[in-house]
């Protein structure tokens, strides 16, 4: 077991609140040492460093059963005398250290997530990605329309399902399209085309959008008072680049067009989009 070396650490820390303080120890040991052998085995797919992940669990753990120890029970230890405030200072101690143990492995994974999609992020393509959308949109359009055609024919519902297998889908889901919904409609309903026709428009816009900004340049414009628009391609930034510190009314406008400062380029910047190129005529008019 990865904790099986902080045992004898893991007994003491019940000796004061456990009659059997060997059979607690060795428990917390067994159940933290699996908790951990996940953690790690997470770890390592995310891209984290194991390593220094067990170093600081395990010296987190120790801390946390050093706070443990110090606890003690009255069942234990007996009424008689019993240190009620030594053992209330106690319990908020160990209650601290083992809150800064979970919020430690909390905090690590979330931000190992957050590294994890920013690198895919970094890595993927969004206009495959949007035209794989597209495709697979266009094409349930084009079966949603041909299989009502095809429910609609003149025909046994035995032949009507045999011709919707051969499309590809399974036997049972050509017979719930036979099936009529609550309004007594076969098929697939006409908001289904129509909303999905609009997803194919909205994604299609997107697409060449995606297009557009693919085969983008990076566009500099230097004005007589000094003032540089740079439409940044590469980093999918409108910036703005004053000759010194803008006015604060100025500023407060920037804010209200979604600018936000970025002290690494010395600009005010937002991502490039028509709205943008707007924004930036209106607020330097």
């Amino acid at each position: 077991m990865l904790l099986q070396k902080h045992l004898e650490i893991a007994i003491r820390a019940h000796n004061g609140t456990s009659f059997s303080p060997e059979r607690r120890g060795a428990q917390y040991v067994k159940d933290y040492s699996e908790q951990l052998a996940d953690d790690l085995q997470k770890v390592a797919e995310k891209g984290g460093d194991a390593n220094e992940y067990q170093a600081r669990y395990e010296r987190l753990f120790v801390s946390w059963m050093h706070a443990k120890g110090n606890c003690l029970s009255s069942m234990i230890t007996g009424p008689s005398k019993f240190p009620t405030r030594r053992a209330e200072k106690a319990n908020r101690s160990e209650q601290n250290r083992y809150q800064e143990f979970q919020q430690f492995r909390e905090k690590y994974f979330a931000r190992i997530e957050k590294n994890a999609r920013r690198e895919a992020k970094a890595t993927s393509d969004p206009l495959a990605e949007m035209r794989a959308k597209l495709a697979q949109a266009e094409r349930g359009q084009s079966f949603m329309v041909a299989a009502n055609k095809v429910i609609r024919k003149k025909i046994t519902d035995a032949e009507k399902i045999a011709l919707l297998m051969e499309s590809g889908i399974s036997e049972k889901l050509a017979t719930e399209l036979l099936a009529p919904d609550y309004c007594g409609r076969v098929g697939f309903a006409t908001y289904q085309l129509t909303n999905n026709l609009a997803n194919i428009k909205r994604m299609g816009a997107r697409v060449a959008e995606l297009e557009k900004k693919a085969n983008a340049t990076t566009k500099e414009v230097e004005r007589a008072d000094g003032i540089t628009i740079v439409e940044n391609a590469e980093a999918d930034r409108l910036q703005i680049f004053f000759p010194g510190k803008p006015a604060p009314e100025m500023i407060a406008t920037l804010k209200r067009n979604a600018f936000k400062w970025s002290p690494s380029n010395g600009c005010w910047q937002r991502q490039l989009t028509d709205n943008a190129r707007r924004a930036a005529r209106k607020i330097l008019s």
